[in-house]
């Protein structure tokens, strides 16, 4: 990993104090560092994200899951490690503090760590024979109506086959990484980054015995909606949005590239335990 890419949310003050410390730590280590733009540093050259996605062969991420998440778009198919630093509240994904970076980077640098592949979702949106979007997600994808709260039908099939007709506001289908973000609130379980699964939770259903649904990873799962409300449309991980018309067909199914997540020297319970307060009075 002789190139260093490193993002961040322009907004956050000590992301910018943060790249200048870390690009500093790399090119001690005899690496090239490229920032996103506006950061600058002595240590490096300032480029828009794409042009820095384009070069990196390791992804620095200072900001929290919403910064995380851009970067991931930005890279695309690039199987490029990513090292996340918490500057946002929760943090699921930026799974380093900002204390403990220095360090950590140096330890990465050094070839001491491992990798986590999380899946994505690749999801597809047909429009009379026609794919008016093709694009994938980290977290999930939603299916809700705009404006007043109206009670949608959304007809699902997995694998060609009649799941439920859903009366709801809406339908997060969700990947293991997405199981602590929307498809939590909306009462989903929590399932480890491991686990070849993906969540259906249907958001505020009218039937409340319509709960959360478990199926297979690789199933493909059809979504179509019965009784139409203006303004329906599917969100990608909360920063990509298309409207969905009568008689479309949005298809969801794993996609062929997840990304790689470096991991931190603590496991996923610890972790859990300390985002979500566990055992705590």
């Amino acid at each position: 990993m002789s190139r260093v890419g490193i993002f961040g949310n322009s907004k956050n003050r000590l992301a910018g104090q943060l790249a200048g410390r870390l690009a500093q730590i790399c090119a001690q280590q005899s690496r090239e560092v490229f920032l996103e733009e506006p950061f600058s540093s002595a240590y490096g050259v300032s480029l828009k994200a794409e042009e820095v996605a384009a070069k990196c062969e390791l992804a620095l991420v200072l900001g929290g899951d919403g910064t995380f998440i851009r970067v991931v778009r930005t890279l695309g198919e690039r199987q490029v490690p990513l090292f996340g630093v918490n500057l946002g509240r929760l943090g699921y994904l930026t799974e380093f503090t900002v204390d403990e970076a220095p360090q950590e980077l140096e330890r990465v640098l050094r070839g001491q760590f491992t990798t986590q592949q999380r899946s994505r979702l690749r999801v597809r949106l047909v429009r009379s024979g026609e794919t008016v979007l093709d694009g994938m997600a980290l977290n999930d994808a939603v299916v809700s109506a705009l404006g007043m709260s109206r009670l949608i039908e959304l007809r699902v099939l997995l694998n060609n086959q009649l799941v439920a007709i859903y009366r709801a506001d809406g339908l997060i289908v969700s990947t293991p990484t997405g199981s602590t973000a929307y498809s939590l609130s909306a009462g989903g379980p929590i399932l480890l980054p491991e686990t070849a699964a993906l969540v259906l939770s249907p958001i505020c259903p009218h039937t409340l015995s319509m709960r959360p649904l478990v199926v297979p990873q690789e199933s493909t799962i059809e979504i179509s909606i019965d009784k139409f409300a203006d303004g329906v449309h599917v969100t990608l991980d909360g920063q990509r949005a298309q409207v969905i018309q009568p008689g479309d067909r949005l298809l969801l199914e794993k996609a062929a590239h997840g990304i790689l997540l470096v991991e931190p020297q603590r496991n996923t319970f610890e972790i859990l335990r300390a985002k979500l307060n566990w055992g705590k009075s």
